[in-house]
């Protein structure tokens, strides 16, 4: 493992990945400009039309200063932003999340994730295609004697508009495990709990039964499916219940909570990846943004987790390492 880095020492590679910055978008504006002049004095020589002149010349200044904006990229900024970056997730994220002290067994792995399989079975977000699936930023670790494993995931699909074929996001945001939720209670099979603005695509697939709860207000605001109707109403208590509600309160975004076995999953739907540097943000600010999922983090456990029998985490299940997500 890699020295950690302080603040102030992650802040001036920032300072210098913003400066690069700045510079690659000065170039480029420039390079931008004496394109467009060059290009139009190329059309003024031929005999076509105005209209012919203009969008010939829009075309070619846009392609060019393309091509320009991805030079300067490579010859300016690439390589500190990569400095940067690189500080920032393997000497600082860790490190960060580790001085709150409320997290046990912590592995970040900037490069790992979930697979495709692990959020198909899980059908918490609809997983797409498996050719266009990511998923990284893989943190995993231990809370109250629970394993579990939170990562950026996005999947997506390929669509026909008219004669072009695009690639079309579904799911953008984080999904969470925990694994596992409840010694006493085990899921027989899915049980999906979807906030209502889910869209039918962005939630994939449902089981089989569509059941309404005792709760109007709960009924309002979540749809739920379950493979199994009894089972769903033996997990699904009023207090569980008040805990997902207010879940979805705190977090201020879309929400999406499935149990399978013994595992319970949570889908967070937002397009701010959770561990990557941002050079126009103070290192002082990320570490807050760090510091507020890490909170989002344990507020699920505490949430989730105090609907066991007692209130209280199962007991411990040991320090095994080599499990997979």
């Amino acid at each position: 493992m890699q020295a950690t880095i302080t603040d102030g020492e992650l802040e001036i590679l920032r300072k210098k990945a913003r400066g690069r910055y700045r510079a690659m978008l000065l170039c480029t504006g420039v390079a931008a400009l004496l394109i467009l002049y060059a290009v139009w004095r190329l059309m003024a020589e031929e005999d076509d039309s105005l209209f012919v002149k203009i969008g010939a010349t829009l075309f070619g200044t846009v392609t060019l200063s393309c091509g320009a904006l991805a030079f300067f990229y490579w010859l300016l900024f690439k390589k500190p932003y990569q400095a940067f970056n690189n500080a920032f997730k393997s000497r600082y994220v860790l490190s960060t999340i580790q001085e709150m002290g409320i997290f046990g067994q912590l592995q970040y792995d900037p490069k790992g994730g979930f697979t495709h399989d692990d959020i198909r079975n899980a059908a918490v977000v609809a997983c797409a295609d498996k050719r266009y699936f990511e998923s990284e930023d893989l943190l995993t670790g231990c809370y109250q004697n629970v394993r579990f494993a939170f990562s950026d995931v996005t999947t997506r699909r390929l669509v026909r508009r008219g004669k072009r074929s695009e690639v079309e996001t579904v799911f953008d945001g984080q999904v969470i495990r925990f694994d596992r939720f409840d010694h006493q209670k085990i899921s027989n099979g899915h049980l999906q709990i979807f906030q209502k603005e889910f869209l039918s695509d962005l939630r994939g697939w449902t089981a089989e039964h569509k059941i309404e709860t005792d709760s109007a207000a709960f009924n309002s605001k979540f749809q739920i499916y379950a493979a199994d109707e009894h089972n769903a109403f033996y997990i699904l208590t009023p207090h569980l219940m008040e805990k997902i509600r207010k879940f979805q309160e705190l977090v201020g975004e879309q929400i999406a909570v499935t149990f399978r076995g013994e595992a319970m999953f949570v889908a967070i739907s937002r397009t701010r990846s959770i561990f990557d540097g941002v050079v126009d943000v103070p290192v002082a600010e990320q570490k807050a943004l760090i510091l507020s999922d890490m909170d989002l983090l344990k507020n699920a456990g505490d949430i989730f987790l105090s609907a066991l029998p007692g209130g209280t985490a199962p007991e411990p299940r040991g320090t095994e390492t080599g499990k997979t997500w």
